[in-house]
C-alpha cells in the first residue's frame, strides 16, 4: 500500500518504518526542509538516535504526497493537527483513511484530535485513531508494545490493523469499534482498550 505518514518526530518516524518494514510503499513527510535534508544524509532522525533509515525510506516535504495514498497517517504535534488537516483536505483522494496517531486534545476546544481531523476534512476521508502506551524508541527499536487501532466503523479499524503484516516486529496491535465518549482523551481511552484486549478484562 503507498502511505504517507504526515510528521517527522520520533513517533511518526517509527511508524514510517514500521510499515516500511511490513511491506509498504512509504513517504516520511517534514515540515522543515533541513531537517528531511539532515535525515537523508545522515540516515538517522536525531529524535530517534541509533535507529537507521533505509534508503527505501522515501523522504519529502511536499505535502502533495498524499494524492494516490491509500493511508495517510497523521503525526503532527498536537497543536499543529488542525492546519495541517485543512491542507489535507485539499490534497488527500476521497475516502483515503486517515489515521491521527498524536497525543492529547486541542488547546482552544477541548476536543480530541480525531474529532478535529474529522472537522476539517469535512467527511472527505475517514478517520481511525492509533494509540496506546508505547513509545517511539521501543517500537523503532522492535521492543514488544501493543496499541489499538479505533473507529466507529470496526471494519476500517481490521484495516489499519492488518497493515502490521507477518513482520510485526514485537508490535500488538489491536481493533477497538469505538472512537471513544466525548472529552475522552485518547490516549487514556486507549490504553484502557489495549490492557482490555489483553486481559479480556473491563477497565
Amino acid at each position: 500500500m503507498k502511505i504517507t505518514v504526515v510528521g517527522s518526530g520520533a513517533w511518526g518516524t517509527a511508524l514510517a518504518l514500521l510499515l516500511l518494514e511490513n511491506g509498504n510503499d512509504v513517504t516520511l513527510w517534514s515540515y522543515h526542509q533541513e531537517e528531511s535534508n539532515r535525515m537523508r544524509d545522515t540516515h538517522e532522525n536525531p529524535m530517534l538516535k541509533g535507529v537507521p533509515l533505509p534508503e527505501e525510506l522515501k523522504l519529502t516535504t511536499d505535502l502533495s504526497s498524499v494524492k494516490g495514498c491509500g493511508l495517510v497517517v497523521l503525526a503532527t504535534p498536537s497543536f499543529a493537527v488542525r492546519a495541517t488537516a485543512a491542507q489535507l483536505r485539499e490534497l488527500v483522494d476521497p475516502g483515503t483513511i486517515v489515521v491521527s496517531v498524536s497525543k492529547g486534545i486541542e488547546k482552544d476546544t477541548s476536543l480530541r484530535l480525531s474529532q478535529v481531523i474529522e472537522e476539517e476534512l469535512e467527511g472527505k476521508c475517514p478517520v481511525v485513531v492509533l494509540s496506546g502506551p508505547s513509545h517511539a524508541e521501543e517500537v523503532g527499536r522492535h521492543v514488544p508494545t501493543g496499541v489499538v487501532a479505533a473507529s466507529e466503523d470496526l471494519e476500517l479499524a481490521r484495516q489499519v490493523q492488518d497493515l502490521r503484516g507477518q513482520n510485526a516486529g514485537g508490535w500488538a496491535l489491536y481493533r477497538y469499534g469505538s472512537l471513544f465518549g466525548a472529552g475522552a482523551p485518547e490516549q487514556a481511552a486507549a490504553e484502557c482498550a489495549a490492557l482490555r484486549a489483553v486481559t479480556g478484562k473491563e477497565t
